[in-house]
């Protein structure tokens, strides 16, 4: 069995945690100019960009919840879903993930577009109140899966699945591929673990009704009292700038430097 895939302790006893980042972390709303609806214009409202910003450096990652299509235009079903740019319409953008398991776990799924706009795969115009986006329309996407659970003592434990880097290969040496793996499967996912688990109990339910599936409402993240909106969004910002800022380190490097500005973000946090 892959160490990557046992399951191990999400905290990191000797890291910052989630909430001091977050008093050093300053979350700007607005509405989303850029993508606008422009049929059912009714849809706007919840068009909104967020913007995570700190006072000693001017980088300011961008953040917005969107729904997630295939090439059949069918849903990720049950997911929420934020897409990430570590700088205004960035070549190089993380998506992150969630979903409910059961009760006691949530999936957090890391998709990372190293070479990708995000003006490039919107659908737009879609009958949908949030932003669409067509992860399928990337050629070269990576990606992480990790499970986060809470054990029976109360500790989050997560284990990782399914890290996938194949779509690059062709574009650096089979090394560089190798090393980008086992970076996002053991350091990146790590830390994107340490900093989901503070957000384990606003994520699950631990009453859902019975016979009801376990999802996760399309506007439960909007209607999110401010400070544990502010640490959902800050958790995606941080975790998808550690999958763009490793990726960019061990791959990209000099082909697009974009990712530079992930790297920067987290450098000055962590």
């Amino acid at each position: 069995m892959n160490y990557s895939s046992v399951t191990k302790p999400a905290k990191i006893l000797n890291l910052e945690s989630l909430h001091d980042l977050n008093e050093r972390l300053y979350l700007t709303r607005s509405s989303d100019t850029l993508y606008l609806e422009t049929k059912k214009t009714d849809h706007n409202a919840e068009r909104i960009v967020f913007n995570l910003q700190t006072s000693d450096i001017n980088i300011q990652p961008s953040i917005r919840l969107v729904n997630c299509i295939n090439r059949g235009n069918k849903r990720y079903n049950h997911f929420q879903s934020f897409v990430v740019e570590p700088k205004d319409k960035s070549t190089g953008i993380a998506v992150i993930m969630i979903k409910l398991d059961d009760p006691k776990a949530f999936y957090c799924n890391v998709r990372i577009l190293p070479f990708t706009t995000l003006s490039e795969i919107v659908v737009p115009d879609l009958d949908s109140k949030l932003l669409t986006i067509n992860l399928e329309k990337s050629k070269w996407t990576l990606k992480a899966d990790i499970t986060i659970t809470a054990s029976d003592t109360g500790e989050a434990l997560y284990s990782v699945h399914d890290v996938d880097v194949a779509s690059i290969s062709e574009l650096v040496t089979q090394d560089r591929i190798i090393e980008l793996k086992r970076e996002l499967e053991f350091q990146a996912s790590k830390l994107i673990a340490h900093y989901f688990q503070e957000i384990l109990s606003i994520i699950v339910n631990e009453n859902p009704p019975n016979g009801k599936s376990l999802v996760i409402p399309d506007d439960y993240i909007l209607t999110l009292p401010p400070n544990q909106l502010k640490e959902m969004l800050s958790a995606s910002a941080i975790s998808a700038c550690i999958a763009l800022e490793i990726t960019g380190y061990n791959v990209v490097r000099d082909i697009n430097r974009d990712w530079r500005n992930a790297s920067a973000f987290i450098n000055n946090l962590l």
